[in-house]
């Protein structure tokens, strides 16, 4: 799989958060960990709104393999409300955390 570019991960992530004004470059640096939160977007937020945007191969194109575990967490999952949906994800984590 084809890795995107920075200028292709900030032009994705700035389709993430539609309702709301948030920097893309802002988000970019929040996901490489340089930053801890923007306003009131953190992480788990950015996250989640990456499970619940873009499908699966796009996510393994944005978020670094060691980050998965993160992206999976807990905390992230008992934010999505659908359950089939999160039942997928925890499938994904159990497979990629072997």
């Amino acid at each position: 799989m084809k890795p995107l570019s920075d200028i292709e991960i900030k032009n994705l992530l700035s389709r993430l958060y539609w309702d709301v004004h948030v920097d893309p470059e802002q988000l970019y640096r929040l996901l490489k960990g340089e930053i801890e939160v923007i306003g009131h977007v953190d992480i788990l937020n950015l996250y989640y709104r990456m499970l619940m945007t873009f499908d699966w191969y796009t996510i393994l194109r944005i978020v670094p393999n060691n980050k998965l575990g993160d992206l999976l967490s807990d905390l992230v999952l008992a934010k999505i409300r659908f359950k089939d949906l999160k039942e997928k994800f925890l499938y994904a984590r159990q497979v990629i955390l072997q």
